[in-house]
């Protein structure tokens, strides 16, 4: 078996920055407007969860890159070469 073996879950997810709308109070017939000062920002998470395959007391290993925007294919590629300098021993991402 090969002792250098790592289990890794890989995902991207992409998140708003807008602040969340809540309930206000308004007199009958009148809508309540809810201005909010912020332009609609978006930005991207990648994040690697490892474990280790044959030596559980290595721990767990979480390395996460975030991103201004949408990440793309080439972006991507760049982040799973880090995560793969990650696991192979360097033990620091990003």
């Amino acid at each position: 078996m090969n002792t250098r073996a790592w289990i890794v879950f890989f995902d991207e997810s992409g998140v708003s920055l807008l602040p969340q709308v809540r309930r206000t109070y308004a007199p009958r017939g009148r809508t309540p407007l809810l201005r909010h000062r912020l332009n609609w920002k978006r930005a991207s998470m990648a994040a690697a969860l490892g474990y280790h395959a044959t030596d559980p007391g290595r721990g767990p290993r979480l390395c996460f890159h975030l991103k201004p925007g949408s990440y793309d294919t080439t972006a991507l590629i760049e982040v799973l070469e880090q995560v793969k300098v990650f696991y192979g021993g360097s033990g620091s991402c990003w």
